[in-house]
């Protein structure tokens, strides 16, 4: 039976509740954060390469963040960890839109990036805890609650946009916003530690599971290249202002979070291997239609539609590679997230870089591209050694 009251002060529907509103918090100061990048873009003058050298500074945070975060949460416990690291993130929201310069943008996103990559590893490996406490499958729930509060915090930026605040004030608005949510979870977030796994040495990377981690990759390149981008092609693409440009991050995230609080449902009645299958079509379909129609109506809608299409990707990879044979459950989805994650923070830099060269609208074909190269992949990948 799920929800069973468990020993002491340990209250899994508490600790569910508590869980989401972390996720929430994290996807609301990212959808903030998206959604201001054209205005700290134009604030400071930067090209497309120098945003995408700010954006760098974003993936190489989190990577030397992410191994330290899992140690920690071992260590120390997820919930202390999950405490530390979400306080962290919502206090640096507020420091991006202050720079008065590209090296101190570049800096500020380093202390972004490295809190960003903390709490997603450490968020993600308590809600993994608190499944188990609740016995049942609410995983995508959590991140539904991480793309609502995408499209919580892009709306709030669009409409301080619209109204004529500068990004300096609303973000560090939204940052106290965010300390004080963050900082209300911690009498809830209680949950009873996952259970050790004995390994005799170093966790090496698992054929099947490095197949599943490939997809990974490639959705999460094109999830994480949209976060950051969607808003800045609207604007500097399709033409838009900057308070209608958060329409498509906004567009993309209640796609995203609507496909997840129907995705279990969806792939108990399809199976994994035709969601996957679809849900790579629908994304690519998506981003085609936003690079091929720049239209202030039709990009947003190919922005939604690249939302249903990659919102369950991941979680689903994830499921399958915890049943993966020979391979422990929390092994099998630490090495998927490395894959994801890699792809998530390579991917926006890439596409600074690649727009530098081309132009932004021929850097977001490739992720149209990416998103379609999973719907081969996906037999080869989902194959006979993973149990279903």
């Amino acid at each position: 039976m799920q929800n069973q009251p468990l020993p002491g002060r340990v209250r899994p529907a508490a600790a569910r509740r508590a869980t989401a509103v972390v996720f929430f918090a994290n996807g609301a100061g990212f959808g903030l954060w998206a959604a201001h990048i054209p205005a700290i873009k134009d604030g400071l003058g930067l090209s497309e390469g120098e945003l995408g050298l700010a954006l760098l500074m974003l993936a190489a945070g989190a990577v030397a963040t992410m191994p330290l975060a899992g140690r920690c949460a071992v260590a120390i416990g997820s919930r202390p960890t999950v405490l530390a690291v979400g306080l962290a993130f919502a206090a640096f929201l507020a420091l991006p839109p202050l720079a008065p310069s590209l090296a101190v943008l570049m800096a500020t996103c380093l202390l972004l990036g490295a809190a960003n990559g903390a709490i997603d590893v450490a968020m993600n490996t308590h809600a993994t805890a608190v499944e188990r406490a609740w016995d049942g499958p609410i995983m995508s729930s959590f991140h539904a609650f991480y793309s609502l509060g995408g499209l919580a915090g892009a709306t709030a930026a669009g409409l301080a946009i619209w109204a004529g605040a500068a990004a300096a004030p609303t973000m560090a608005a939204g940052s106290a916003v965010l300390l004080l949510a963050v900082a209300a979870t911690a009498p809830f977030l209680a949950v009873p530690p996952l259970p050790a796994v004995p390994r005799a040495g170093t966790v090496r990377p698992h054929g099947p599971v490095v197949r599943l981690g490939i997809l990974a990759l490639l959705g999460f390149l094109a999830e994480g290249s949209l976060i950051d981008w969607c808003a800045v092609y609207m604007v500097e693409t399709v033409g838009t202002s900057q308070a209608t440009g958060a329409a498509g991050y906004a567009a993309f995230s209640l796609a995203m979070t609507t496909a997840r609080l129907t995705g279990d449902r969806v792939a108990a009645r399809l199976g994994p291997e035709r969601t996957l299958t679809l849900s790579g079509l629908v994304a690519a379909a998506g981003l085609g239609l936003a690079v091929a129609l720049p239209h202030p109506l039709l990009a947003p809608a190919g922005f939604a539609l690249a939302g249903l299409g990659l919102a369950n990707i991941v979680p689903l990879l994830f499921g399958a590679a915890a049943r993966v044979p020979g391979v422990a459950a929390g092994d099998g989805v630490a090495m998927v997230a490395v894959f994801g994650y890699t792809g998530a923070l390579a991917g926006p830099p890439l596409i600074g870089f690649a727009a530098e060269w081309t132009s932004l609208r021929t850097a977001l074909c490739g992720l149209a591209v990416a998103a379609a190269v999973i719907v081969p992949l996906v037999p080869w990948a989902l194959g006979r050694r993973v149990e279903r």
